[in-house]
């Protein structure tokens, strides 16, 4: 599987969010599960989940969170 997120557009901020969405139901848990565990409210988590808008520093908290981690490139 690769895990390489190019962000540069709505489609990668799309399929980021998919990935936390498959990170999170991969660790059965639940969006306030996640909220309490993580630190990060489930508003967030549910807007990066759904793509709504990408805030690095939650995302890679939450990938941090998931054991997973973020690398950017920049061409």
């Amino acid at each position: 599987m690769n895990n390489h997120v190019y962000l540069m557009d709505n489609e990668s901020i799309r399929q980021l969010g998919e990935e936390l969405w498959r990170l999170r139901r991969a660790k059965h848990l639940l969006l306030a599960q996640a909220e309490k565990q993580s630190g990060i409210p489930a508003k967030i988590i549910e807007g990066l989940e759904l793509g709504r808008y990408l805030q690095y520093g939650y995302a890679r908290k939450l990938l941090k969170f998931y054991g997973v981690n973020m690398k950017i490139v920049l061409e």
